[in-house]
């Protein structure tokens, strides 16, 4: 997402040869592996027809959004960069740029909170989560999501100057013109930054208590194993899955949104080349959720490794389809309390079973399809 505020001609900023090749790898690796990354979750759930599910419906959408930041933000982006700060690709061109990025920089946070909601919610309904959650709801919640991306800052972007009757960005520059507005800067920071990030932080506090309650309850006394020993696994992993999500989105947005309502109340207080970097640390976020989402689901790292053969090199085909996954790490927290008669049940099953702790001792010999 751009938002520049120049200090010096163009003409009179010269990087050493020596920056403009690191900062060229750079950027090369975050185009690749936004690209790679989010092609192959693409491409997973194309071809595997047991991901059509809610879930991975707004996986898709978030990878999509993400190749194309990889695809249109980041090259363009390259070359104003390299070009010190020149933009030569006209006014009009830079307002549809300008447009498709905020847009698409929103709409990656908007992702964020609906996933968040949407696994809290399985959470909730457990075996009823289907019947509450479906795809048509899931795609009215993305166009939504889109909507709502679209209309924070595209209307600004292409009329402002319309409605102002000033244009404030020079002829070779590409930049929005209420860079300098300090109510519309800090309102926007506030939608974009504030309020997704309180979203995320709650509901994912949310899913980790209810997890943690249900690991508590699911432990049994009388038959110690090694999840009675500390923290369940499962529980340790859900903290470290909920944690890396608040991180990175931390990471990565906070110095842009500060750095930005800095400069709109005072334009020479943030250098140039700083805030350029904190714009590529904004976008790096694309070729991290790949990793954050759809790399830590079983099935897809199954359809990575076919994919791509390398990633065999890391055991992934060797892996087990009943293996944690965020998918139902929020829904099977106390697994442990089964018999082991009772851990055969297929994945699917137990995704449906979030109360199965509540089997006795003395009914282990129910059948799975009971226990459904």
């Amino acid at each position: 997402m751009t938002n520049t505020t120049e200090t010096e001609e163009a003409e009179d900023i010269l990087f050493p040869l020596y920056l403009v090749v690191i900062f060229g790898i750079i950027i090369s690796i975050c185009v690749f592996f936004g690209f790679v990354g989010n092609l192959l979750t693409i491409l997973a759930y194309v071809r595997d027809k047991q991901l059509h599910s809610v879930y991975n419906a707004f996986l898709l959408n978030l990878a999509v959004t993400d190749i194309l930041l990889s695809t249109i933000s980041m090259p363009f982006y390259a070359v104003y960069t390299l070009e010190t700060y020149t933009w030569p690709f006209g006014y009009h061109f830079c307002k549809a740029y300008m447009t498709i990025d905020f847009t698409l920089c929103l709409e990656s946070v908007l992702m964020m909170i609906v996933i968040s909601i949407d696994r809290l919610l399985l959470l909730k309904f457990g075996p009823h989560y289907s019947l509450r959650v479906t795809m048509k709801k899931a795609y009215l919640q993305i166009g939504v999501t889109w909507l709502l991306a679209f209309l924070l800052y595209g209307p600004a972007i292409i009329g402002w100057d319309i409605w102002t009757g000033e244009n404030i960005v020079e002829d070779e520059d590409c930049d929005v013109q209420f860079a300098h507005d300090k109510a519309f800067t800090t309102t926007t920071g506030f939608i974009e930054f504030g309020i997704p990030l309180c979203c995320i932080v709650i509901v994912n506090g949310v899913i980790y208590n209810e997890i943690r309650k249900r690991n508590v309850v699911g432990v049994i006394p009388s038959k110690p194993s090694n999840h009675t020993n500390g923290k369940p696994k499962r529980e340790v992993k859900a903290v470290r899955f909920l944690a890396a999500l608040i991180v990175v989105f931390f990471v990565t947005w906070v110095p842009y949104t500060v750095t930005t309502i800095i400069i709109a109340f005072c334009e020479d207080c943030v250098n140039t080349d700083l805030y350029e970097v904190f714009n590529w640390v904004l976008w790096s976020k694309a070729a991290m959720n790949p990793f954050l989402y759809a790399y830590n689901s079983t099935r897809f790292r199954k359809n990575f490794s076919e994919m791509v053969p390398c990633f065999r090199s890391f055991g992934i085909s060797k892996e087990k389809e009943h293996s944690v996954t965020p998918n139902t790490i929020a829904v099977t927290p106390n697994i442990s309390a089964v018999t082991p008669n009772v851990s055969a049940v297929t994945p699917n099953t137990i995704a449906v079973t979030p109360n199965i702790s509540s089997v006795t001792t003395n009914t282990v010999t129910v059948t799975p399809n009971r226990i459904a």
